[in-house]
């Protein structure tokens, strides 16, 4: 199983989603079966950010790679609730339950 990880830094807002689709569909490009983007270290996020997940959630489903997401911060957690949006995505609370999830399948 091929399993690529992005770990976008800093802010994921209307100046930076150009580029982090543009690195989504790069690693897209290599055909993995998953990918896990660990926001581990993003610090904010707008509607422009998480309309760039979705983009990437469905951009993955197109070529039939699997999409997740782990370590969110309280903040990312509040708005992917409060938009009723959580719930299109396999989230993990970190790596380590993401990498115990695929021990499963």
């Amino acid at each position: 199983m091929r399993i690529e990880v992005m770990q976008p830094t800093g802010h994921l807002d209307a100046n930076s989603t150009n580029y982090f689709r543009q690195q989504a569909s790069n690693v897209l490009d290599r055909n993995p079966d998953v990918l896990l983007v660990d926001l581990k270290h993003l610090k904010q996020m707008d509607s422009s950010g998480l309309g760039a997940l979705v983009f990437v959630l469905r951009s993955a489903e197109a070529t039939g790679c699997k999409f997740a997401l782990c370590s969110l911060s309280e903040y990312v957690e509040f708005l992917l609730e409060a938009t009723s949006m959580k719930d299109l995505f396999d989230v993990f609370e970190n790596r380590n339950q993401f990498e115990q999830s695929l021990r499963k399948i």
